[in-house]
């Protein structure tokens, strides 16, 4: 941000660059960090309990190479589970805000589904659909759904009243208000959202595959964990973490820094 007269200036493209390089650099950091305070726990509790970063780091190289280590099916799964929930969230959030009304009959329901603990929608998919790529599909949708549900609708609803009134005074259909006013409002709660999404819809798909398939991460957690293979269960959590991590830095932030521009450029007093 660069500030003259009182005046927040608009920041160049060099200028976003360095920020965006900055920020992961910090963040590579933390990292840097975190291993280290785990290097000295592992030689604290001993490697059975704790493997060593170097040797989880190695596995996960090795992992990631293999062709047997199933991590593409649960990408698939996941991107599958997450666009369509966060598709659906955002086109249905959107024309429950839009409307009083039906956004008041929604409230209750979000409030329902919110409430209920992904475990239980694991559960009752293993009932209802058996095992394999449905039941684990229909669980992440079910449970990252209403939360990009609720996060459009609030974010519809938080809008500036007057700003709705003047698109009613001149009467402009759904797609006029979507295009003008509606997105770059709530663009950055979509964002935020998105990337909520896509981190839950990992986690839960982990979590669905132990119970509930015999192929992808989760399923091959459980082996390890059955052979007492502490070292490959922290790989596959390191690696899965890094996803989410990448996702972040790659995708979510150059979109908010090409899409949100003004978010950097906000007057100072």
């Amino acid at each position: 941000m660069i500030i003259k007269d009182n005046t927040t200036l608009r920041l160049n493209w060099f200028h976003r660059i360095s920020n965006y390089l900055i920020e992961g650099l910090s963040g590579l950091g933390i990292i840097v960090l975190l291993f280290g305070v785990w290097q000295v726990g592992s030689n604290l509790m001993g490697s059975f309990i704790l493997p060593a970063p170097m040797e989880v780091l190695t596995r996960s190289y090795e992992l990631l190479l293999s062709s047997d280590s199933q991590i593409s099916i649960t990408l698939l799964r996941v991107i599958i589970a997450t666009t369509l929930a966060f598709i659906a969230g955002v086109v249905l959030g959107i024309m429950a805000g839009s409307f009083k009304t039906l956004a008041k009959l929604c409230r209750p329901l979000m409030d329902i589904l919110l409430g209920i603990a992904p475990i239980i929608w694991i559960v009752l998919a293993l009932f209802w659909f058996g095992l394999g790529d449905v039941s684990v599909i229909f669980s992440v949708f079910i449970a990252i759904f209403p939360l990009s549900f609720a996060n459009s609708m609030l974010s519809i609803i938080a809008l500036d009243s007057s700003l709705r009134d003047v698109c009613l005074v001149y009467k402009l259909g759904i797609l006029k208000r979507l295009k003008a006013f509606y997105l770059p409002h709530i663009l950055p709660h979509l964002l935020n959202s998105l990337n909520i999404v896509f981190a839950m819809g990992i986690k839960i798909m982990i979590m669905a595959e132990l119970l509930g398939s015999s192929n992808g991460v989760g399923a091959m957690i459980a082996n390890a964990r059955t052979y007492l293979d502490m070292t490959e269960v922290l790989a596959y959590v390191v690696i899965m973490v890094g996803i989410i991590l990448l996702f972040n830095f790659f995708i979510i932030t150059p979109l908010r820094i090409i899409f949100l521009p003004w978010l950097d450029n906000k007057r100072v007093k």
